[in-house]
Parts: structure tokens; C-alpha cells; sequence
């Protein structure tokens, strides 16, 4: 019989100072304390977590005819999840296959807040992780009342041997018990009593194939609002071809290309294409070699971007690498891990590919 762990208290502080300055809007400060304290509650195959906090923010304006303002709210939360487990045998393998429910519980009162300012407050981006958060703001000017359920389910492939997890996917969703009341605008449409489902699917789906799948699915609507798709085709290190495609419903819809690949004797290739199907323009591009020559390596890189601005901004780069001693010129590696998901130096170590999936 497994035993919980004993049941002790973590305190927790969390505070912030902020000094707002602006040569044309409202200027000031925002100070903000939030103390809680949980107890969490853990076995083998469940854990309950309840906590309290309190949240404090005042404000101080520069403004001599404006008074400060001061918002507190208590915040009550419960977060709980379990794990089941079995074993299964799939494409000839040995697995252990997981199936964990997981519940959180959010209940804030809610405090006016429209005569509070906005300095750097907007909606979050709704996603598996902000929806077991308590506030669907970012920033600090405005925290959501809240009457909410957030209810999940994930199951996981995991190699026994090896403990590492091969699959995972999850499917949640968030339920209000009252509408929300607070927002940015007056005019910010109600909530409805239930959220977008959210499911992810990722893992490694062939010996060198991998993926990571999204979507973001209005039920009251019958619609798609918003998918990701990746792949990545990875047959060894220093060889790889990743595909992407983005689509938020009339907002965004891209493709993105990206490879690391020999191209003959030391010589590899290096590129990226994103490109806007809703602008019908490149949104970032690049194209590059590095050379290998045992002792030494060799990168030259050309890079071009939309900036900010609407405006294309191009660099280039180059870069002579003496193995395991030092590197010459402007360095394109993090460009290079950020463009090119799976890139690696073609003159580090490789590490040996342990494949939990037989050859198709």
C-alpha cells in the first residue's frame, strides 16, 4: 500500500515594482504583493493541491490631480490530478501506457477595475498551459473574477526500460460556472460558459519521424480557430527537414520549410522559408553552408526577415570555428538552432540515436 507524503505548507511570495514613464500617456507606479500558501497533498497516483492567496496592487500617478488607487483580492484555488497506468504492447514493442485526468478548481470575486489604468495588460494566449493558470490576463492592471473548472486528460507512451516518453497527447477544456465580468474593453464580447477544447498530440512517430500536432476547436461555432502542424524528418544528427504549417482563423496562415542538409563531400546546406499564404509574402528567410574539415569549420549564412515596421531587414554572417579552441566573425549558431528545429554543428560530437521504434 503506498503511503502520501507527509502533508506540510509551502509559502510563497511574489512582488513587483513598476515604474511607468511615457512622454504622451498617463505616467506612475504599481506596486504588487501576492503572498499564498498551499498544501499539497501527494501519493504515487494522485495529488491534491488547495491554496490561498492574496492579491494586493497599488497604484501612484505623477499626476498631482489623480489619487492612487489600490485593488485586493483573495484567490482560492484546488488543483488535483491522478495516474493510471498499464502495460501494452505496440508495433512489436513493450510499452507503459498512462491515462491522467487532471481537475483545477479557480474562484476569485470579482472587484471593479475599469477605473484602474492599463499600462502593459492584454488577454493571454489561451493554450493547455494558461487555462490551469488563475488570471487570463498577462500583465498586472486587470485579474479575471472566476468561477472556473478546468478539466484534462492526458495519456503517455513511455519505453520501460528507458523511462523516456515516446507519445504524449491531451485534450482540455475550461468550464464557467458564472460569466466573467472583467475586461479590457467594455465592448469585449461575454464568455460563454464553457472554453475552446484544446488537444496536442507530439511525439516520435516512426523510427525518424516526429511530430507535434495542435488545435484550438470552438464548439459553440463548429470551427477550427486556430491548428499548428510540425514534422521533422530526422534520420541522424547533422540531417534534417522540418515542415510547419500555422493557422489562426482570420488572423494568420504560414508555411515553414527548414533543412539541414550534405550536400557533398565536407559541405552541408542550410535553409529556412516561412512564408504568409494570407499576405502572399516571405515572412523570414535563410540560406547558408558550413564546411567541415575535421580541425576547423566554416559557416556563412544569409538572413532576411519582416521587421516590426513592415520593412525587410537582411544580414549576413561568417564564421570560422577552430575545433575545441575558438570562433572568428559574427556567429550564426543561435540563428541557426532558431530557424532550423534538430540543427546541429557538423563538427561536434554525435550522440548515439537510440530508437524506441523497429524500421518501417
Amino acid at each position: 500500500m503506498n503511503r502520501p507524503t507527509d502533508v506540510h505548507l509551502d509559502f510563497a511570495l511574489q512582488g513587483e515594482y513598476v515604474d511607468f514613464d511615457h512622454p504622451t500617456l498617463l505616467n506612475g507606479t504599481r506596486e504588487t504583493l501576492y503572498p499564498s500558501v498551499s498544501a499539497p497533498f501527494q501519493t504515487s497516483f494522485f495529488y491534491v493541491t488547495p491554496k490561498v492567496g492574496y492579491h494586493t496592487t497599488h497604484y501612484s500617478f505623477d499626476d498631482a490631480n489623480l489619487a492612487g488607487e489600490t485593488r485586493n483580492l483573495p484567490i482560492y484555488s484546488i488543483d488535483s490530478a491522478l495516474t493510471f497506468e498499464r502495460e501494452t504492447n505496440l508495433w512489436g514493442r513493450a510499452f507503459l501506457q498512462t491515462l491522467e485526468p487532471r481537475l483545477y478548481y479557480v474562484y476569485i470575486p470579482f472587484r471593479q477595475q475599469d477605473q484602474l489604468p492599463n499600462f502593459d495588460t492584454a488577454l493571454a494566449d489561451f493554450n493547455l498551459a494558461q487555462i490551469f493558470t488563475e488570471n487570463q490576463f498577462s500583465g498586472g492592471d486587470r485579474i479575471n473574477d472566476a468561477n472556473e473548472l478546468t478539466a484534462a486528460v492526458t495519456s503517455r507512451l513511455i519505453d520501460p526500460d528507458s523511462g523516456d516518453e515516446q507519445m504524449r497527447f491531451t485534450l482540455g477544456q475550461r468550464y464557467y460556472f458564472q460569466p466573467q465580468q472583467v475586461s479590457l474593453t467594455p465592448d469585449d464580447p461575454p464568455v460563454s460558459d464553457r472554453s475552446d477544447v484544446l488537444a496536442a498530440f507530439s511525439g516520435r512517430i516512426t523510427r525518424h519521424w516526429f511530430t507535434d500536432l495542435g488545435m484550438q476547436y470552438n464548439t459553440n461555432e463548429d470551427q477550427v480557430e486556430r491548428s499548428n502542424v510540425a514534422l521533422r524528418y530526422q534520420p541522424e544528427i547533422g540531417k534534417v527537414v522540418n515542415f510547419g504549417y500555422r493557422f489562426t482563423r482570420e488572423s494568420l496562415e504560414q508555411v515553414d520549410l527548414s533543412t539541414e542538409w550534405p550536400v557533398g563531400g565536407r559541405w552541408t546546406g542550410l535553409a529556412r522559408y516561412n512564408y504568409s499564404l494570407q499576405d502572399k509574402s516571405l515572412l523570414e528567410g535563410l540560406l547558408g553552408v558550413e564546411y567541415n574539415a575535421g580541425c576547423w569549420a566554416a559557416r556563412f549564412v544569409l538572413h532576411r526577415f519582416v521587421s516590426a515596421t513592415q520593412e525587410y531587414v537582411n544580414s549576413m554572417f561568417f564564421q570560422l570555428e577552430l575545433t575545441g579552441l575558438s570562433r572568428i566573425g559574427s556567429s550564426p549558431l543561435e540563428l541557426l538552432r532558431q530557424n532550423i528545429s534538430g540543427y546541429a554543428k557538423t563538427n561536434e560530437k554525435r550522440p548515439v540515436d537510440v530508437n524506441p521504434f523497429p524500421s518501417y
